[in-house]
């Protein structure tokens, strides 16, 4: 060999540093990841509460199917989803708003109070021929009343104690 300084003979391979290790990680990422296991406890208990506020809605809802499987249409269905609503409804916007409103006014307080894009022509116009002259409250119409029942019970999900 030679005693030359630059001779390519007495290159070596550049001195690598260790690895980085995956464990443990930066403070940064501890500090990240405590963030969103808070967002996501808030979150599970903010959906558990608005779940068990709700309890009441899906109750009814309930009680809705058992009268489209029981009940015969005609006169006693509308009675049973005007029951089953103004129920819903003293929960949701109170009783001292809803106990006193009958025949087209209850009526009138359905529709007002239905989600927005919600068809209830059929549901306030079975109540108000309910309260009216119960003798035509037709059922020709008892699936799409109760279908319009549910929809506006969907739609009252998040407004309990609302005014």
């Amino acid at each position: 060999m030679s005693e030359d300084p630059g001779d390519l003979a007495r290159l070596a391979d550049l001195a690598l540093p260790p690895a980085v290790p995956f464990w443990p990680p930066a403070a940064g990422i501890w500090i990240v990841g405590g963030a969103v296991i808070a967002m996501l406890a808030i979150a599970g208990i903010r959906a558990l509460r608005r779940y068990r506020a709700d309890a009441y809605l899906r109750a009814a809802a309930a009680e809705l199917d058992v009268s489209v499987a029981t009940s015969p249409s005609g006169i006693d269905t509308v009675e049973a989803v005007s029951a089953i609503l103004k129920r819903a409804a003293m929960v949701t916007y109170g009783r001292e708003r809803v106990a006193a409103l009958t025949g087209p006014s209850w009526a009138s307080f359905v529709a007002q109070t239905a989600p927005p894009g919600a068809r209830t022509d059929v549901l306030a116009a079975g109540l108000e021929r309910l309260f009216a002259c119960p003798e035509s409250t037709a059922g020709g119409d008892a699936g799409l009343l109760f279908g319009q029942a549910k929809a506006w019970l969907r739609g009252q999900r998040g407004r309990a104690g609302s005014a």
